[in-house]
């Protein structure tokens, strides 16, 4: 088994980073993966340099109308403002830029640099004076724009990112390619190769792929780009003419033979040595989809520290301790919706929480498809329960925006005050709620939720768990620790458990007002928490995927 060392780091790259709520380099469950990923190797001292795009915040914030319709807002972005640094070529003044080839054009790329104690995370930006305007936009703005303007962008982060690790003289153990998004770094590896050890293009793809590792986070269509050929030869004929090979052969590992599309999926499964998945059931789906491909799964973990709160970590889980310190989470939580929407709720009530990116599988309006039913469950006059739901659509999702339309306005008929929508949801508002509200509300389309990590995050604050099984959900033996819904009558059995089981059992008290059935599988719940850590991720990590010894 080989070392992982400072000399030889892995290079994480993906196309967003979650590391604090300021920064608009993520959009959701990915980035705040990858930001997680970069905090354990801090915490841990382990060898990793990750690479990114800096973003300039177009279309960041959420902005919804009285009438419950999203649009969106830039925010504005200095990176200088914002805490990061310049990078410069190694023992020089002189500021380091990445050049590379846009058809026929030249785009350059400045990098900056933020440090999560000694893990650096490096990011190109191409809004810089040596570009055009069209292409100082290439990393404006975050999954948003037309094939073109994806594609330079993803050139950009594959192949600039390893340019900008050969000129700091940084020679990694492994390429970590977090989502398909930077996998055209092989053309990259492969004309290195090419030039320095005068290998053959064949011989030099086997070469760099066995340098390569691939995690893939979704199955669902909208999350697997995939690109019209013609287009994207345009950008692909410089590499070809630079490697001596046609078009043909350097597009072949990612064409799709039944559609005749470029697929990032298929490019980044054939150019990569191992691809793991991200929980048991997307382990058994990507296997069952791509059984040619070398398929190991590491189900995805969050950054405890960053998620679970300290006081509930160490909490005497012998006596109701427990409960006491949620209560003050749960009051917590209240003056943090305050602070953002200017009223709030009681916090004795039982609080249920839904909050993630929203889109179709996600399942955000299966809560109300019996809007009468589930008043009566929110309203009852002695057992009432306050939901609240946060979340962004993409800006081009319209039927997302739909959906959080709808819901809004029966927010503001038949549910309003037993149910509330937090604005512009951000890292800020989702480490509120994981901690602040007693049920986590899971509702996806069962297959198509690769592992999902809000629940992880709530799991680790002694918040139970109301879950479609799906993702890492399927993982567990709910039974009294949380509560499952059906998968294929999902709204009907959310009314049924809440009814029968989850608000009974939350109003069921001692004589000291505790209730000591819900509070064991709270108890229950945190002490599972270590089995869904970015600790036990990226040992698995090293062990499974990397194939290495940390030295």
């Amino acid at each position: 088994m080989a070392d992982i060392c400072s000399d030889r780091p892995v290079a994480y790259f993906c196309a967003e980073y979650g590391l604090q709520a300021e920064l608009p380099l993520y959009a959701g469950g990915l980035g705040v993966l990858a930001g997680d990923t970069v905090k354990e190797a801090a915490d841990q001292n382990f060898p990793m340099v990750a690479l990114g795009l800096l973003y300039r915040g177009v279309k960041a914030v959420q902005v919804l109308a009285a009438d419950g319709s999203q649009t969106e807002a830039d925010l504005e972005v200095d990176p200088v403002k914002l805490d990061f640094e310049h990078v410069y070529l190694p023992d020089s003044e002189e500021p380091l830029f990445v050049k590379i080839r846009l058809t026929q054009v030249d785009v350059w790329s400045r990098v900056w640099k933020r440090t999560v104690n000694q893990t650096t995370v490096y990011l190109l930006d191409t809004e810089t004076d040596q570009n055009q305007p069209t292409e100082r936009s290439v990393s404006r703005a975050l999954y948003y724009g037309n094939e073109e303007e994806l594609i330079k962008q993803q050139m950009v982060l594959g192949i600039g990112g390893v340019k900008l690790l050969k000129k700091m003289g940084i020679t990694p153990f492994v390429y970590h390619i977090n989502e398909g998004r930077p996998a055209f770094l092989i053309w990259q590896l492969i004309r290195h190769l090419m030039d320095t050890q005068k290998l053959s293009y064949e011989e030099a793809f086997t070469a760099a792929r066995e340098k390569i590792v691939y995690t893939n986070h979704t199955l669902v269509r909208e999350g697997n780009q995939t690109y019209d050929r013609q287009v994207l030869e345009k950008y692909s004929l410089y590499y070809a003419e630079k490697m001596g090979i046609g078009l043909e052969e350097l597009l072949k590992p990612g064409v799709d033979p039944l559609s005749g599309k470029f697929d990032m999926t298929l490019f980044a499964l054939n150019t990569a040595r191992k691809a793991s998945a991200v929980s048991q059931p997307h382990f058994q789906l990507s296997k069952s989809l791509w059984p040619e491909f070398n398929w190991v799964n590491i189900t995805n973990g969050v950054h405890m520290p960053t998620w679970q709160d300290g006081e509930i970590l160490a909490a005497d889980k012998t006596n109701d301790s427990v409960w006491y310190i949620h209560q003050k989470k749960k009051a917590e939580t209240v003056a943090a919706v305050v602070k953002r929407i200017g009223f709030g709720y009681n916090p004795d009530q039982l609080v249920m929480g839904w909050a993630r990116r929203i889109t179709g599988y996600k399942r955000l309006t299966a809560m109300i498809e019996d809007v009468n039913r589930l008043k009566t469950i929110l309203t009852a006059a002695n057992k009432p329960v306050m939901l609240l739901v946060a979340g962004k659509a993409h800006a081009s999702d319209t039927q997302a925006k739909q959906s959080i339309q709808k819901l809004i306005k029966l927010m503001q008929t038949e549910l309003k005050g037993q149910a509330i929508f937090i604005p512009n949801y951000d890292i800020n508002v989702a480490q509120q709620l994981v901690k602040g509200v007693d049920v986590w509300l899971n509702t996806p389309v069962q297959g198509q939720e690769a592992s999902g990590t809000s629940g992880m995050k709530a799991l680790a604050n002694g918040v139970l768990q109301l879950t479609v099984e799906d993702g890492w959900t399927a993982e567990v033996d709910w039974h009294d620790l949380g509560w499952t819904l059906d998968p294929l009558k999902v709204s009907e059995s959310l009314y049924f458990r809440l009814e029968k089981d989850v608000v009974p059992m939350f109003y069921q008290r001692d004589e000291n007002g505790v209730p000591q059935a819900w509070l064991a599988r709270m108890k229950r719940s945190v002490s599972l928490a270590d089995q869904y850590s970015t600790t036990r991720m990226l040992a698995e990590y090293q062990d499974i995927l990397y194939e290495a010894r940390f030295l």
